[in-house]
């Protein structure tokens, strides 16, 4: 199996990297990453970037045990450990804990929700070989950058047609060894 290389072209706006993921994408190339200063709907379209999608399911599954979780704890000290007969009501009464447990339902669903984005996100990550390219940080500005696979062989034909699109630059992806 041939190892492919990955190219990273540098543009100055907008229309110009749509229209090149247009052409790349015309032309076969199936897998296309991009990078933009601002969020662009249409190229994520064009590119089919994959949506991140964090499973409600998992969501909820941190809601219910944060809010058995607050349950537990107040049904403990209030019924077994330190129990206190007020006005007469029973001593695991439900409907007096219930924005408690609202509050650590939410809680534990915000918890789960941010740890699977890290999770899911594989972050912290504390090297992209991204940052190597020479004016990737512009990204953040005023760049945008297109990315995709091509067999080592067609690398130059391939950088003449992106330069053709309007790429500012040309770039390997050098990979950490």
């Amino acid at each position: 199996m041939s190892e492919k290389a990955r190219i990273w072209a540098e543009f100055p706006s907008g229309a110009a990297v749509l229209g090149a993921a247009r052409r790349m994408r015309e032309r076969g190339h199936t897998r296309l990453d991009a990078y933009t200063p601002y969020p662009m709907p249409e190229l994520e379209e064009v590119a089919e970037l994959p949506r991140p999608r964090l499973l409600l399911s998992l969501i909820l599954l941190g809601a219910c045990t944060g809010g058995t979780l607050a349950f537990l704890i107040i049904w403990w000290t209030a019924a077994i450990s330190y129990p206190l007969n007020v006005g007469g009501r029973p001593l695991n009464s439900f409907v007096t804990d219930i924005p408690i447990l609202f509050e650590s339902s939410v809680l534990g669903a915000a918890v789960t929700g941010f740890i699977g984005m890290l999770a899911f996100s594989g972050l912290p990550r504390l090297y992209d070989p991204l940052e190597q390219l020479s004016g990737f940080e512009r990204t953040t500005i005023d760049r945008f950058w297109l990315g995709l696979e091509c067999e080592p062989d067609a690398r130059e034909a391939l950088t003449s047609e992106l330069t053709e699109l309007g790429a500012l630059s040309v770039q390997r992806e050098e990979t950490r060894a």
